[in-house]
């Protein structure tokens, strides 16, 4: 019977060309744990990117969940017994999605470098071979965010992120300027980043309404569902959860139509096999998903790919921006231009991981 050999954890940082900022932080670096795991002399590769808001977690944090509880819960399985290691992980310790995402991941690369074929193939086929991205547009003046709009619209770039607070008239300011540079044709959505309190985010709606927004991500506290729920019943543009779309809300979400549109995100979901679950919930419920990411290396990226590539009810795509981020990533293979994702080929989730590039930006925790 097949067994795994060996699983080893790299916790690395990986600097980013320029800062990211929200409502909620300003980041450098993008932080992952990388895990690699071997079976009859064959290695798949998984990322954790950490997240401590809202998930929780940090590197040393998930470095410790990983080393004490989830590696040896799973160190003798099957690797094509994916059902099962996702049951020892969730006996072994609840919550901490992203560190269980990352050997979730690491299983599904196994899988295909051992079968020969793409991720997508064990998650239900291909539907596509790419997806547009959103470029994000951070917090910053108007003036800058309508020269990173036109930056961004010149690389061939038509959907956009815009960023905002409780800076109530800068914000609005913001998305009026990203339309003036975008254009008519450029789908642009909005994130409050859980900014807003629930009749400060109807009044926001109705304010930039007249910029022709697709929608609006997470304009309340992730855990005030009744709030989420009050804001999509009060506003014509649609309500997308983020923040609060965790699994242990996410059947309520559903339940209630308190959105109607999710950012379904491998990490924060607990691998592709539990995102592949929330999609066909949302699926059932007539809610529409986004492919989301968080600030990680272009490994997470490729995941995200597979699991676009193979999920109909996924009609936007956040990811891929890992290339625009970093300089130098601790992968190859992972293509995004011209404001598309293209979905790896090859075995497995279709990229190279330069494990010099892993020790070059690994840290100790």
């Amino acid at each position: 019977m097949r067994k795994i050999e060996k699983i080893e954890l790299f916790p690395v940082a990986i600097p980013l060309n320029h800062p990211y900022k929200s409502a909620t932080r300003t980041a450098t670096h993008s932080e992952d744990i990388v895990v690699k795991i071997t079976c009859e002399g064959v290695s798949g590769w998984g990322g954790a990117p950490l997240r401590s808001f809202p998930t929780g977690e940090t590197l040393k944090s998930a470095y410790q969940i990983l080393d004490e509880y989830l590696v040896p819960a799973v160190a003798d399985c099957n690797p094509f017994d994916r059902e099962l290691i996702v049951h020892r992980m969730e006996k072994a310790i609840p919550f901490h999605h992203s560190p269980k995402a990352a050997i979730d991941c690491a299983v599904h690369d196994l899988i295909g470098r051992m079968l020969g074929c793409p991720v997508y193939d064990l998650l239900g086929g291909k539907i596509r071979d790419e997806m547009p991205a959103f470029d994000i547009l951070p917090l910053e003046s108007p003036e800058r965010t309508a020269e990173l709009a036109a930056e961004s619209m010149a690389m061939g770039i038509t959907s956009f992120k815009v960023k905002m607070n409780r800076d109530t008239k800068t914000s609005v300011a913001r998305v009026a300027a990203a339309r003036e540079a975008a254009g008519d044709a450029a789908h642009i959505v909005v994130d409050a980043n859980m900014s807003w309190t629930p009749k400060l985010a109807v009044q926001m709606c109705a304010r930039i309404e007249e910029f022709g927004v697709t929608m609006v991500e997470q304009p309340v506290p992730g855990n005030d569902l009744d709030g989420l729920e009050f804001v999509n019943k009060n506003t014509r543009i649609p309500i997308c959860a983020d923040e609060s779309f965790r699994p242990d809300y996410l059947a309520e979400i559903a339940r209630r139509r308190a959105a109607d549109i999710v950012n379904l995100k491998v990490n924060r979901e607990g691998g592709l096999l539990h995102a592949k679950k929330a999609a066909a919930l949302i699926e059932i419920h007539g809610i529409e998903g986004i492919c989301g990411s968080v600030i990680h290396s272009a490994l997470n990226d490729a995941a995200c790919a597979h699991l676009f590539a193979s999920t109909p009810v996924i009609v936007y795509n956040e990811s891929g921006k890992a290339p625009a981020w970093h300089d130098e990533d601790i992968v190859t293979g992972f293509e995004a231009e011209g404001g598309v994702v293209k979905v790896p080929e090859g075995p497995g989730l279709g990229v190279e991981v330069n494990e010099e590039a892993v020790q070059k930006f690994r840290l100790d925790v």
